[in-house]
């Protein structure tokens, strides 16, 4: 009897550390899948590190780029601008030169008028009248010519000038926005780079 009682706690014991071992064995296969994750998550971390970094350099190359471009613009739209105002600068004096010399023409048109005037004055010929009439009919038809025309270089170089202070304005309003546009995408681009490096 006491063997028979032995007997079943011996297979009692051997049902209980065939389970322990069924356990170890289920334990030692969690420890193996446990490593191979930590592993696999070493691999995704490093690789992790390497794409930001990927990314973090592509987006430091654009922004760079943006800003050379952005800079190249602005300095062609800073040489345009001075351009056009040395032109409209060569233009306006071009101008004022030939509206110097015209005035110097009408004032030697006047006086050589006022010097006809005193010589016809001067002259007491009654069968001449007529003939320094016609002079002075020429005279005065010539010296309304000639302000006429004075007055039409006056009004075409005042028209001229004007035109291209309209347009060196427009130009001027381009730039601005041009400028406004460039600042606005170097705002989002900083705001852009800001929000992908957090």
């Amino acid at each position: 009897m006491l063997d028979q009682q032995i007997n079943e706690q011996l297979g009692l014991l051997q049902k209980e550390l065939s389970r322990l071992k069924t356990v170890t064995d289920y334990i030692d296969g969690a420890k193996e899948n446990s490593i191979s994750i930590i592993a696999e998550l070493e691999k995704v971390q490093q690789n992790y590190a390497v794409y930001t970094d990927k990314i973090f350099n592509l987006y430091k190359q654009y922004v760079d780029d943006l800003k050379k471009n952005t800079e190249i613009q602005i300095n062609d739209g800073v040489l345009k601008f001075e351009t056009t105002g040395n032109k409209i600068d060569t233009t306006n004096k071009e101008k004022l030169v030939e509206t110097k010399r015209l005035l110097e023409q009408y004032k030697k048109i006047v006086e050589a008028t006022d010097n006809l005037v005193k010589t016809l004055e001067a002259v007491d010929f009654p069968t001449r009248l007529s003939s320094i009439d016609k002079n002075i009919q020429a005279v005065n038809s010539a010296l309304n010519e000639a302000k006429q025309c004075i007055e039409n270089k006056q009004s075409e170089n005042q028209s001229v000038l004007l035109q291209r202070l309209d347009q060196q304005d427009k130009e001027i309003k381009l730039l601005k926005t041009v400028l406004f546009v460039i600042c606005g995408l170097i705002v989002i681009g900083t705001v852009a780079t800001i929000l992908v490096l957090k």
